[in-house]
């Protein structure tokens, strides 16, 4: 039986993933920006979707409410992007390592994503520069400034190179927690993409699970014009690190 739940679920999201490209490719350059917004939330909620994956998200702010804002999340699994494109959809800014993945590399290019090298410099201020700017045009974007992904028992210390493109922006930014909890407290690590673990073996484990559930909670926005980028990033580390915490220990 689970055997068939792998295959059959598999088939599906290489059938998203080839229609994800078909769209892209050929509707995309006929759609306003508000519709291609619109076809990347339904398709992030087909995917999940096929994995019986729930979204269970709190506080979302409007929609109004986030034009040229700044979204900062915590880094557990790709499925983050998913999950928070099936809520509030936009840009984001990615690793480098994303855009070698097939198709989904060439899906996360073709949908405005910013990569990012784990190196130093690299074109960084350029980049930092361009999101600033489409900050100013009213892009939603989010970051993961983490830098990887973790089990999601922790929230690593930022790097703060882009909340610098927030501040010149005069953005607003959203803390946002990602939680993927197990069904008898803690963590669910089928859900999580870190370490050493393939995109391959992570689609097989979680095309294996029955059902999974993604917890996002948003909370207020904070002004990025009110310090310096590093303390920036220091103050939502902290916050989301501490929520983070009181989850878990609500969890268990």
């Amino acid at each position: 039986m689970q055997t068939l739940r792998v295959f059959w679920r598999l088939s599906w999201i290489m059938y998203y993933l080839l229609s994800g490209v078909f769209q892209m490719l050929v509707l995309f350059r006929w759609c306003t920006p508000q519709q291609k917004l619109a076809r990347i939330q339904r398709w992030s909620q087909n995917i999940l979707r096929v994995f019986n994956i729930q979204v269970n998200a709190h506080n979302v702010p409007h929609l109004s409410q986030v034009k040229g804002s700044m979204f900062i999340s915590n880094h557990v699994s790709w499925l983050d992007i998913f999950a928070i494109n099936a809520v509030l959809p936009g840009q984001f800014i990615a690793k480098d390592d994303v855009r070698k993945w097939p198709i989904i590399g060439y899906l996360a290019a073709q949908a405005n994503t910013v990569f990012v090298s784990r190196q130093r410099g690299n074109g960084t201020q350029g980049k930092v520069d361009g999101v600033a700017t489409a900050l100013r045009n009213g892009a939603q974007i989010t970051l993961f400034p983490e830098g990887t992904s973790t089990i999601g028992e922790q929230v690593l210390p930022f790097k703060s190179s882009f909340f610098q493109a927030a501040i010149d922006a005069e953005a607003k930014i959203w803390p946002v927690l990602c939680f993927y909890p197990a069904k008898d407290g803690g963590v669910n690590p089928t859900m999580a993409y870190y370490g050493d673990i393939s995109l391959v073996q992570s689609l097989k484990d979680l095309a294996a699970q029955k059902c999974g559930v993604i917890e996002l909670r948003f909370f207020e926005a904070i002004d990025a014009t009110a310090k310096e980028r590093r303390d920036l990033a220091e103050h939502t580390q902290q916050m989301l690190a501490t929520e983070l915490a009181k989850t878990l220990e609500r969890s268990r």
